[in-house]
C-alpha cells in the first residue's frame, strides 16, 4: 500500500537517483518532471524515461519504457488468452456472468 500518488512516487525517485545515486542533478531532473507533466501517462513513468534519455539516450528511454510496459503487456495477454480459451466453459460463464455490473 502506499500512499500519495505519482508526485509522491516521483519524490522518491529525487531522493534516490539525485541524492543518493547522483545519475543525474537535480536541475535536469526537474526538467524531467516539468516535462511529464506535459505529457500523457503516468509522471513516474515519464520521468523515469527521461532518466533512461539522459543516462544512454534514446535506447536508455526505450529500454525502461519496455520494462514499464511490457509486465502490464503481459498480464493483459495472458487474462485475454485465458479469457478466449476458457469463455466457452458453464463454469465460466457463471462466473462471469457474475462478475457483471447490476
Amino acid at each position: 500500500m502506499k500512499f500519495g500518488g505519482p508526485i509522491a512516487t516521483v519524490g522518491y525517485m529525487q531522493r534516490d537517483l539525485v541524492e543518493r545515486r547522483g545519475w543525474i542533478d537535480r536541475t535536469d531532473f526537474v526538467d524531467g518532471v516539468a516535462l511529464g507533466q506535459t505529457m500523457p501517462g503516468p509522471l513516474a513513468a515519464q520521468v523515469a524515461m527521461w532518466v533512461g534519455y539522459l543516462r544512454r539516450g534514446a535506447l536508455g528511454a526505450l529500454a525502461v519504457a519496455l520494462v514499464f510496459i511490457a509486465p502490464s503487456f503481459l498480464i493483459v495477454v495472458a487474462v485475454g488468452a485465458v479469457y478466449a480459451r476458457y469463455s466457452g466453459l458453464p463454469g465460466w460463464r457463471r462466473c462471469s456472468t457474475r462478475s457483471r455490473p447490476r
